[in-house]
């Protein structure tokens, strides 16, 4: 199992997942027919944030699953006052949505820019799509990253955001108004660095990705399969 989760995941396997998952689960036939099943694909993201060491992400998120499925069990036919039927409703929220997100994200942040361009290409997405879907993923890491900056140096400073949280007008100013300068900046600088890199529509360009599909993503393969027959049959059974 352990030698499992060290294989990398090509993004083309993650993103049939990551469609598999969210849409299996929303609609709520595999939680009323098939619990056990809905529970092993809900906590299938979190089992992969081991594979990339965020073990504080799937504690959290296993830890609330399960809290959410026990919830859903005993609550499901004897929810009787208001506070029963909220934390129903946020159980089933919970079930439903949360995995599909957070598959996405797993997605997202296993993936690497070169592999993700490389299977897109290979998907025969138009480069009318794959770059624009390329820049706006450096753009938004490049803020992510802006905006951490910002934050420690207001830190330094001692503008903290409890010591703002009754003058809004300054948190804005400190936090905000850095943000916003940066932005302009980064954008210019994606938009240069993507030139480049030669992106640009009509025009091959080599790969230093190694990314295709191996015998671990065949496996992930047939269990998203397994989760549509049993979507299938809970459905239409």
């Amino acid at each position: 199992m352990r030698a499992i989760l060290r294989q990398k995941l090509d993004f083309r396997t993650k993103l049939f997942m990551t469609v598999v998952i969210s849409y299996t689960l929303l609609l709520g036939n595999l939680q009323q027919r098939y619990l056990i099943v809905a529970v092993a694909a809900s906590l299938l993201p979190y089992i992969l944030f081991v594979s990339e060491k965020r073990y504080k992400e799937a504690l959290k998120g296993g830890v609330l699953i399960l809290v959410a499925s026990i919830i859903q069990k005993y609550f499901l036919y004897n929810a009787t006052g208001m506070l029963a039927s909220l934390f129903l409703f946020i159980a089933m929220l919970v079930l439903r949505m949360l995995p599909g997100l957070l598959m996405g994200k797993y997605t997202l942040v296993s993936t690497d820019m070169s592999d993700l361009v490389y299977s897109l290409k290979k998907m025969k997405i138009p480069d009318e799509i794959v770059i624009p879907m390329t820049v706006m993923a450096r753009f938004f890491y490049a803020v992510r990253e802006d905006y951490s900056q910002i934050k420690d140096a207001m830190y330094l400073h001692g503008l903290t955001t409890k010591r703002l949280i009754f003058n809004p007008l300054k948190l804005f100013e400190y936090r905000t108004v850095p943000l916003l300068m940066c932005l302009t900046r980064t954008a210019d600088e994606v938009g240069i660095s993507a030139l480049t890199r030669g992106m640009e529509i009509g025009i091959r360009r080599s790969s230093i990705s190694a990314a295709k599909i191996k015998g671990i993503d065949a496996i992930f393969f047939l269990l998203m399969f397994l989760l549509i027959g049993f979507y299938i049959r809970g459905k239409y059974a």
